[in-house]
């Protein structure tokens, strides 16, 4: 998520940057553990994941994860109203 998104950051997220373009954007804790996991995964923004979804058609997007589905499940739980 871009880390100019104004809204609900999932606790424990921490700001990175796009391996592509620079732009920081926020990881959460979910998602640092997948990169632990996997060393050399590229952080990629919206804009260069669509980019390179566009580009090439072999690229995927791993499946949501259980503990991403937990992080969404939060935010919906939560009373932090999106901007």
């Amino acid at each position: 998520m871009p880390a100019s998104f104004r809204g609900y950051v999932v606790p424990g997220g921490v700001l990175d940057k796009c391996s592509k373009c620079g732009q920081l954007v926020w990881v959460s804790p979910s998602s640092l553990l997948i990169m632990h996991d996997n060393p050399g995964m590229d952080i990629l923004c919206t804009l260069c994941s669509l980019t390179k979804i566009k580009k090439d058609k072999e690229f995927e997007i791993a499946d949501i994860t259980l503990a991403q589905a937990e992080e969404f499940e939060e935010y919906l739980d939560s009373e932090e109203p999106v901007e």
